[in-house]
């Protein structure tokens, strides 16, 4: 494997003679030449600079935006209504039932989900009960 000579840089020798070639064509250019190159490097950087000058304006216009969206939603959570209170419960459950320990046990464990769904019945179906006993 061959190796090449390293300058100082740790770049190829073949990087110097390239960069003393380009230095030295730059330095014969006519006044034409370099007059076209510094306007079109006046034209790039004019084009350039008006996007970097208007980007300070974005932060505060999003924070400006964020804060009237915050207080939109403010104000609209203010005023929607309330959330609706339970219905009451049926007249048979509250004439005198008490529940017992067992009861709580029951509703506690959570295992018998469809009574639950089905209170009124139970209430109405105790409330027949209780009829019929006395």
């Amino acid at each position: 494997m061959k190796t090449s000579s390293m300058n100082t840089s740790g770049l190829p020798q073949w990087t110097d003679q390239a960069k003393q070639l380009l230095d030295e064509s730059a330095r014969n250019l006519d006044a034409a030449a370099l007059s076209r190159l510094n306007r079109a490097r006046q034209a790039a950087l004019a084009q350039r600079a008006p996007r970097r000058r208007a980007a300070w304006l974005f932060l505060p216009a999003g924070f400006a935006g964020a804060c009237a969206l915050l207080l939109a939603v403010d104000v609209w959570h203010a005023r929607r209504p309330q959330t609706a209170a339970l219905p009451a419960p049926p007249a048979a459950a509250v004439a005198g039932n008490a529940l017992n320990s067992a009861d709580l046990d029951m509703i506690a464990s959570g295992d018998d989900m469809e009574m639950m769904q089905d209170l009124d019945f139970y209430a109405w179906l105790d409330a027949q009960d209780q009829g019929n006993s006395g």
